[in-house]
C-alpha cells in the first residue's frame, strides 16, 4: 500500500446523512423534525434541500402556478435540527422574488447556516462552501436543472447556480400509420453549463479532501430517472465528485455507483407542507441517506426509510421500520428502481445496505 493509500484509508473521517427536500410553511416551529433530530445532530455532516425562501418579505411571482414561502422561525429551527448546510439550487426559492432569496441568504448566514447554489449574483450562486470535521475538508456544490423564468442568477441580479437541460421529442412510431402515439423523450445537458460544472469540480477538489455534489433534477411524480440526470451524475463523479445527491421529483428514486461512487437520483420529501393536488401519499415515502465519509470517498452507504412530515397529517418525519409496512415499501421501490444500475440493497436486522452489485 502506498503513503498515500495508507492516509486514505486510515485519515479523517466523519459521518454524512443527507435528507431530501424540505419546505416548512407551518406556522409552528418547535421540535421541527421530531424523532430524526438527535439522528442528524449525531452526524459530523447533516445536509439537505431547502426548497422555499424563510422570509416574510417580497411577493408571489407572476406566473407561477404555485408559490410558497416559509416564515423566518424555521431558520432557527434547521439549526435546532442539526442540519449543517442547506442547498438552495431548486425551482421555488425564488417564488417570492429576489427581495426574498436575499433576505433569506441573510438569515442564514446570522444563524451560522451555511449555504450554497443560489446567491446575490451568479458569482455567488456558483461558489462553493467548503466544512471541516474531523480534519475532513468537505467542498459542497449546488446545481438545478428546473428552471422557472428569471430564476437562473446572473451578473447582476440574484438567483439560483443553473445546469439547464435540453428536452427533444420524437415520434416513437410512423405517425402516419400511429397518429397520435406517444413520443420518445430525449433529454441531454446542455454543454456549456456541464463544462462549467466540471470545471468548478475540479478547482473544487484540488482545495479539499472530498467534494459532494447537489442536483435538483428529473420530472416532477417520477421516479424514473432521465438521460440528462445520468450525464451530469457520471460528468460529476468523473471530475472528482464522491457522491452526487438529487431531489425535486417528490418521489423516490433509483440509486446508482458509478465509478464506486454513489448517485442518489431522488431522495423524496423529508418535510413538505406545500399543498398540491398531485402530492399524493407516495409523496409522503422518503428516506435519508448515510455513509461514511473520507479522503477515499463514500463508504458503508445505506438508506434510512422515513415518513416525510406533512403539516396538518404528519408533522414531523418519522423513522420507518424497514421490514414491513411502508417502510418495506420504500426499500422495495428503491430496490426496482436502483436493480438496472446494479446495485444492490440488503435489509439486515432494521439496516438497509447499498452497494454495487
Amino acid at each position: 500500500m502506498s503513503a498515500d493509500e495508507a492516509r486514505r484509508a486510515d485519515g479523517p473521517a466523519c459521518t454524512l446523512v443527507f435528507g431530501g427536500d424540505v419546505a416548512p410553511v407551518r406556522p409552528a416551529h418547535d421540535d421541527l423534525f421530531g424523532e430524526l433530530a438527535p439522528f442528524l445532530r449525531a452526524a459530523e455532516v447533516a445536509l439537505c434541500n431547502l426548497e422555499i425562501a424563510l422570509s416574510d418579505k417580497g411577493r408571489p411571482a407572476r406566473g407561477k402556478s404555485i408559490t410558497a414561502r416559509g416564515a423566518p422561525a424555521a431558520v432557527d429551527a434547521l439549526v435546532e435540527a442539526g442540519f449543517d448546510a442547506v442547498n438552495l439550487a431548486n425551482n421555488h426559492v425564488l417564488d417570492y422574488g429576489e427581495e426574498a432569496l436575499c433576505d433569506t441568504l441573510a438569515r442564514l448566514d446570522a444563524a451560522g447556516l451555511p449555504h450554497f447554489g443560489a446567491g446575490c449574483d451568479a458569482a455567488a450562486a456558483a461558489a462553493p462552501i467548503v466544512l471541516e470535521r474531523n480534519r475532513l475538508r468537505i467542498g459542497l456544490l449546488g446545481y438545478t436543472s428546473t428552471l422557472p423564468q428569471g430564476f437562473a442568477a446572473t451578473e447582476t441580479a440574484p438567483g439560483v447556480n443553473p445546469l439547464r437541460a435540453g428536452t427533444a421529442y420524437r415520434p416513437a412510431r410512423n405517425p402516419e400509420e400511429y397518429p397520435g402515439s406517444a413520443p420518445t423523450v430525449h433529454t441531454w445537458a446542455e454543454p456549456k453549463d456541464l463544462a462549467r460544472m466540471v470545471d468548478d469540480i475540479r478547482a473544487l477538489k484540488a482545495k479539499t479532501d472530498v467534494v459532494l455534489v447537489y442536483q435538483h433534477w428529473g420530472a416532477s411524480m417520477t421516479e424514473a430517472v432521465l438521460d440528462f440526470q445520468r450525464e451530469i451524475g457520471h460528468a460529476a463523479i468523473e471530475a472528482g465528485a464522491a457522491g452526487v445527491f438529487g431531489g425535486h421529483q417528490h418521489v423516490v428514486s433509483g440509486i446508482e455507483f458509478h465509478k464506486g461512487c454513489p448517485i442518489v437520483h431522488g431522495m423524496g420529501n423529508l418535510l413538505f407542507d406545500v399543498f398540491a393536488p398531485f402530492l399524493t401519499a407516495v409523496t409522503h415515502r422518503t428516506f435519508l441517506f448515510k455513509a461514511r465519509l473520507s479522503p477515499a470517498g463514500l463508504s458503508a452507504c445505506e438508506i434510512l426509510p422515513c415518513r416525510a412530515g406533512v403539516t396538518g397529517r404528519y408533522d414531523r418525519p418519522a423513522f420507518l421500520p424497514p421490514e414491513h409496512g411502508d417502510g418495506a415499501r420504500i426499500v422495495e421501490t428503491v430496490h426496482r428502481l436502483s436493480e438496472p444500475f446494479g446495485t444492490r440493497l440488503t435489509a439486515t436486522g432494521g439496516r438497509v445496505a447499498v452497494e454495487p452489485a
